[in-house]
């Protein structure tokens, strides 16, 4: 149902016609820390954009890679690259006398 109107006059004089208008996007509320409230504002005078706006185009641009690292495809990534070159520097296997000396030597050092 359509309950928003604007009237177009059109050249030649004639009768001015109805067209609906785009039907307005459904509002959202949020609450933001007090930072955050007077970076936007701050934003708002710089840009010379409302809040809608500037929150609409943040949400657009970043919203993709937010739920990409919530959702472990940043996360495991990062984890994979911090492992790079582990295990260079891990010990050789030792043979089965010296690992039953090692355990004597716990034994009657303990």
């Amino acid at each position: 149902m359509v309950d928003h109107f604007v009237l177009h006059l059109n050249t030649l004089g004639a009768a001015p016609e109805k067209k609906p208008m785009p039907t307005p996007s459904p509002t959202i509320s949020i609450r933001l820390p007090k930072a955050a409230r007077e970076s936007l504002d701050k934003a708002t005078k710089l840009t010379r954009r409302s809040r809608s706006f500037l929150m609409q185009e943040a949400l657009e641009r970043h919203l993709d890679t937010i739920v990409r690292e919530e959702t472990g495809g940043g996360r495991r990534l990062t984890h994979l690259l911090s492992l790079a070159g582990a295990g260079k520097c891990a010990p050789a296997p030792r043979a089965a006398d010296e690992i039953d000396e090692h355990i004597r030597w716990l034994r009657d050092n303990a």
